[in-house]
């Protein structure tokens, strides 16, 4: 066979059988190697810092949740029991439509920031094969909270765990799980 001489696809010599095979075994490989990349565990877990859009959206959350307590006669403060006993009584005043699912989750932003405070939590953007969430991390360890759920899916499965025990429950359970637990007291 004779060296190819012009780069055109119009005057190119033909492709051997052997060779047509072989590009194609390589292009399948390459697909191959492509997905496996794509499906291995690097893919799995992806920890991210909050984006400007995540923090923007949080803060309407807030403020959603704010305007509720104002209702109340009272603000978020940050402070545990007085925020809690603030969630709980917009629960009891049924002020949220149980199919509202964005304002449940914006108090489970508000219960989210409770416990990060308490824990020394932050947030971050947590995705994995299941999808994206907003997440409560405790400093660079894999120890997640998933709070933002944590009250819309005690409300829809109609479960009546005060707000409190919930919390004092996270409290109990993270704190296990910390490192240098065991010379933590548990309450």
């Amino acid at each position: 066979m004779k060296p190819q001489l012009s780069m055109s696809s119009a005057v190119s010599q033909p492709v051997s059988p052997g060779r047509k095979w072989m590009f194609v075994s390589f292009v399948f490989f390459i697909t191959a190697l492509t997905v496996q990349t794509a499906n291995s565990s690097d893919f799995e877990l992806q920890i991210r810092p909050l984006s400007a859009i995540d923090k923007q959206y949080m803060v309407q959350q807030r403020a959603a949740i704010e305007a509720l307590a104002n209702r109340l006669g009272r603000r978020l403060s940050g402070m545990p029991s007085r925020d809690l006993d603030t969630l709980q009584r917009i629960i009891d005043r049924r002020w949220i439509d149980p199919e509202d699912a964005k304002t449940q989750q914006a108090m489970g932003i508000v219960f989210g920031d409770l416990l990060a405070k308490e824990l020394s939590f932050d947030w971050v953007v947590y995705r994995d094969r299941a999808g994206r969430s907003r997440a409560l991390r405790y400093r660079d360890q894999d120890i997640y909270i998933f709070p933002i759920t944590m009250i819309s899916r005690r409300l829809a499965a109609k479960a009546e765990t005060p707000v409190k025990a919930l919390f004092d429950e996270q409290l109990r359970k993270q704190r296990k799980r910390l490192p240098g637990a065991r010379w933590m007291p548990t309450d």
